[in-house]
C-alpha cells in the first residue's frame, strides 16, 4: 500500500518505471515525506528514518498464462492445507481478521508451480466516482506473490524487500479477479536469504 502511494508521488516527477525498496518498518498514523536523493527518491519518517527508496527500474515485467477465477478459488481452498497456522493473521491484505481482503493463495492443480486466489475489489477501495484505489491492488498482489515465495518450497519466513507494479487496466468496482503468484522470470530456488517472485491479476475474461 505504501509503495503505491510513494511511487505515485515519484511518478509525478519521473516518467520512467520505478521500483521501491523497503528499508525500515513502515510507521503508521504519521505523515511521511518524499525527498529527492542522489540516486532517486527517499520516503522518510518524521524522525528522518528512510522507510523506502525508489529508483528508476530498467527491468521487465514477468508474464504468465491466465488463470480462471474458478481455478483461483479452488486454489485458495488449499491455503490452510499448505500453510497451516497463519503466520500473520492481522495482515489487512491476507490475514484472518474481519475486514481482511482474504488474499490467501494456495497451489494451483495445473502442474505449473503457481499459487492463486480469488480476490474481490472491496467496497472501501471504491471512491464515490467509481475509481478503485490502486493501493488495494498493490497490497493484494504483494501477498499473492509472498505466499508463493514462502510456501511453494519448504516453509520459510519472508518479508517483501523490493517491489514494482505495472497497471495495464483500471480495476472494476466489485469485480472478482484471479490473482496468481509464481517465480516470474527468475530462478525458482532461494539465493541465500532472497527469492524472487511475481504476481498478476486476471479478470473474468
Amino acid at each position: 500500500w505504501t509503495s503505491q502511494r510513494f511511487l505515485a508521488a515519484v511518478s509525478s516527477v519521473c516518467a520512467e518505471p520505478v521500483t521501491a525498496a523497503i528499508r525500515a518498518a513502515i510507521p503508521l498514523e504519521v505523515d511521511l515525506t518524499v525527498r529527492a536523493v542522489d540516486d532517486g527518491w527517499a520516503l522518510c519518517a518524521p524522525d528522518d528514518t528512510v522507510v523506502m527508496t525508489a529508483s528508476v527500474w530498467a527491468g521487465t515485467y514477468a508474464d504468465t498464462a491466465p488463470v480462471s477465477v474458478a481455478a483461483a478459488t479452488a486454489a485458495r481452498h488449499r491455503f490452510t492445507h499448505v500453510v497451516g497456522e497463519h503466520p500473520v493473521p492481522s495482515c489487512f491484505s491476507c490475514g484472518q481478521l474481519p475486514g481482511s481482503m482474504g488474499v490467501q493463495g494456495g497451489p494451483l492443480d495445473d502442474g505449473t508451480d503457481r499459487f492463486a486466489t480469488d480476490w474481490t475489489v472491496p467496497d472501501w477501495a471504491v471512491s464515490d466516482d467509481g475509481h478503485v484505489d490502486s493501493g488495494a491492488l498493490w497490497a493484494a498482489l504483494d501477498c499473492c506473490a509472498a505466499w508463493w515465495v514462502g510456501w511453494s518450497r519448504e516453509p520459510r519466513t519472508f518479508l517483501t524487500v523490493q517491489y514494482a507494479v505495472e497497471e495495464l487496466a483500471p480495476l472494476e468496482p466489485g469485480a472478482t479477479y484471479a490473482l496468481v503468484g509464481w517465480a516470474g522470470d527468475n530462478p525458482t530456488e532461494w539465493d541465500g536469504r532472497k527469492r524472487h517472485g511475481a504476481s498478476a491479476a486476471f479478470d473474468a475474461n
